[in-house]
């Protein structure tokens, strides 16, 4: 993944990206719902931040925020009402994707900052 030079979104990403590797079959469900429950609690932590030091592209970063989660509790409902094949299509090839392009666009920009307010 990405480095940003940031310890505290690198180290997010890098939980991020441990919990989509580990993905398999036998407990999809328990792995998907850890990922929903990570990425949660990183994007709340983010706009704390955001709003603490008044980032100026914090509304912009949160509606991205909010798109992400509404996408992961959409293909989350899929595989916990029997349709994991969609939801496993989105893990294998869609959400590392969808990450990075979040990560160049938005989080490049809020780790530039926070290292600039002296954040690590």
């Amino acid at each position: 993944m990405l480095s940003l030079h940031c310890r505290l979104l690198d180290g997010y990403h890098d939980e991020f990206d441990a919990i989509v590797t580990s993905f398999d079959d036998a407990s999809f469900l328990d792995s998907f719902l850890a990922l929903k429950k990570h990425t949660q609690a990183h994007f709340a932590h983010e706009e704390a931040l955001m709003k603490q030091y008044n980032f100026q592209g914090w509304h912009e970063h949160y509606e991205d925020h909010q798109k992400i989660l509404a996408e992961l509790s959409y293909f989350y409902e899929m595989a916990e009402n029997g349709r994991q094949l969609f939801a496993k299509n989105y893990i294998k090839n869609g959400i590392k994707e969808r990450f990075d392009l979040h990560i160049r666009n938005l989080d490049s920009q809020l780790a530039l900052f926070l290292n600039m307010q002296g954040v690590e």
